[in-house]
């Protein structure tokens, strides 16, 4: 009889090219192969014919194509499945990366950063699919792959169709066991037919104490010796084998290795839920575990299409072709926030959140405003506006969150407003929530922007002599400090070629030129008329306690906010300065305030 690999040839040979072996486990050898079709690497998975006889291919199909209906971004997909020449098998998508357990054998115990991300991801994939009723049951470093800088859990269905099918006991007594010893949890080490969601829980603690120790608990080559020690042995606390581990954190995978599984977190869920509050900032924006998440750059092009929407008075058409950069923190998330930075500045004003934040969140950079640009583009407000709407829509369409939220600070809280604000022409924007971070209510809250709109052609000392007047404008040492630090970003990066900032900001003040807090209450309505949640938060300052009573005391004799109002909606934040409000831990506890009353 031909060996297996010829045989999957020849079964396949309509669909797949088989190319070669990429390795074997304890429950199937694994193939590269071509899918001749759709023209992409595979990886095709053929089961041991000890497991094959146990489960009968009528059943794995059924069993296996359950596991199929698994749609989630950490969990590599199943892609097909089957019988051929009496070889029962799956395909894959091929993962050029490494495995989890490449990297450990190459590196030893990982970054603590590192091991948080993986831990994270992993244990968001078991929630997922523990809330679809799938028991992982073979969680081990080999099934925890690397695709870019996020890991993606493999091989979900093999031991659910073996335990579904009822075939455990029946392959144990052929010497093969339904999971890797050195990575079963008690329960399943002492055969319990009753194995639930905690032995993933228990299996994702070993991976966590090997990531961060750079071994698993419980080592050797005697099987039955591993399940023993499962059973019975202790695991020597992770904070003693590594001390640069935060207590926390070791707390939180300790528990996962309590040895009954009522001693445990009880869910995937709930031990993400404690991780995820572990990365929370604490109240003085300290994180507790110290790990920022590294972004991604990502870009949004500018086709025809989209610049054909521009005011032909101020195009560029070096602006075809040309694209939105944004800043993404890719985490897993139903919530997709969008952070949009004052006059002057860039996406990196928002990074500290952006690493932070449980939300997946993303902060463009304006056209225009990029640290490298040469030559900015002299753009309109309402065509700023105009591009967002359209990178905004193309953002949602990638992410399918449920709920979408944006975020502007000072300038960009205005900007964040009136996005929210404007009417969508054929298709609306897909909005449901804006947090404004200390926008204007009037001409003299428009302090840089107020500046940088009046400035004149009279060259380099004018220039200087105006961002001077806002320095000299301070009333503390703090402010001082501040406010030269963001004009010191602005002359850095503009060098002194100050126009299209100049548009921006005329923009921005204009409507205020004409009255007081009438253009926030114009666009306060509007937002809250298309159904949009809205939280503006001012700083506690004398300027905006003046303003922002007068605009209460308004709505109360005269309801100018509109029937839509709701009294938590505009906060001043107690002992703040303008500045303060970007601080990561504030931006996240207005943000999930916002997020809360949208859900409800």
């Amino acid at each position: 009889m031909p060996d297996t690999f010829e045989r999957l040839k020849a079964a396949l040979a309509d669909r797949y090219a088989i190319e070669r072996q990429l390795g074997a486990g304890g429950m199937a050898t694994v193939y590269l192969a071509r899918d001749l079709k759709h023209d992409r690497k595979v990886a095709i998975k053929v089961l041991r014919p000890e497991l094959a006889a146990v489960l009968g291919a009528e059943r794995f199909v059924q069993e296996i194509e359950i596991v199929a209906r698994l749609v989630h971004p950490h969990i590599l997909s199943l892609l097909d499945s089957g019988e051929a020449a009496g070889l029962l098998y799956y395909v894959m998508p091929y993962v050029a990366g490494d495995s989890l357990r490449a990297r450990l054998r190459r590196e030893g115990e990982l970054p603590i950063d590192v091991a948080v991300q993986v831990l994270r991801e992993v244990l968001d994939a078991l929630a997922y699919a523990h809330g679809e009723g799938i028991v992982h049951r073979d969680i081990k470093p080999e099934n925890v792959l690397f695709v870019g800088s996020h890991v993606q859990v493999t091989d979900f269905g093999v031991a659910k169709a073996l335990h579904d099918a009822g075939g455990e006991r029946e392959l144990t007594a052929t010497g093969l066991a339904v999971g890797t010893p050195a990575y079963m949890a008690p329960e399943q080490a002492a055969g319990d037919s009753h194995v639930d969601y905690r032995a993933d829980v228990y299996a994702a603690g070993l991976l966590a104490y090997e990531m961060l120790t750079g071994a698993p608990p419980f080592t050797g080559h005697d099987t039955r010796q591993l399940l023993d020690a499962h059973l019975t042995h202790g695991i020597e606390p992770l904070d003693r084998m590594r001390p640069t581990v935060p207590p926390t954190l070791a707390r939180l995978v300790m528990r996962c290795l309590e040895k009954r599984p009522a001693d445990r977190w009880q869910s995937a869920e709930e031990a993400l839920d404690q991780l995820d509050r572990l990365l929370q900032p604490a109240s003085d924006g300290s994180v507790v575990l110290g790990v920022g998440r590294e972004l991604e750059t990502a870009s949004f092009r500018l086709t025809e299409d989209v610049c054909r929407r521009l005011d032909r008075k101020s195009f560029d058409p070096r602006m075809i072709g040309d694209a939105i950069q944004h800043l993404d923190n890719r985490m897993p998330s139903d919530v997709l926030v969008c952070c949009f930075h004052a006059c002057g500045l860039d996406a990196e004003a928002f990074a500290p959140f952006l690493r932070t934040t449980r939300h997946r969140a993303l902060a463009p950079t304006l056209l225009g405003f990029e640290p490298e640009r040469r030559r900015p583009y002299r753009l309109h407000l309402e065509d700023h506006l105009v591009l967002t709407r359209e990178w905004l829509r193309a953002m949602v369409a990638e992410a399918h969150p449920h709920v979408v939220v944006v975020v502007g600070f000072s300038s960009g809280a205005d900007f964040a407003l009136r996005l929210a604000a404007a009417p969508g022409p054929q298709q609306p924007v897909p909005l449901h929530g804006c947090l404004s971070l200390s926008c204007n209510l009037a001409r003299e809250t428009c302090f840089v922007t107020g500046v940088l709109a009046q400035l004149g052609s009279g060259g380099e000392a004018d220039t200087l002599a105006a961002l001077g007047a806002v320095g000299k404008a301070a009333k503390s040492l703090d402010e001082w400090m501040n406010v030269h630090g963001y004009l010191l970003q602005i002359a850095r990066k503009f060098r002194g070629k100050l126009d299209s900032l100049q548009v921006f900001a005329q923009d921005i003040v204009q409507p205020f030129e004409r009255a007081t807090l009438e253009p926030f209450v114009q666009w306060y309505r509007e937002a809250t008329r298309q159904g949009r949640q809205l939280r503006c938060v001012f700083e506690d300052s004398a300027m905006y306690h003046g303003l922002v009573r007068e605009l209460r005391v308004r709505n109360l004799d005269d309801q100018i906010l509109g029937g839509s109002y709701e009294e938590d909606s505009i906060v001043i934040e107690p002992d703040t300065s303008h500045f303060d409000l970007m601080d990561p831990a504030r931006v996240e506890r207005h943000v999930d305030a916002l997020v809360q009353r949208l859900r409800q």
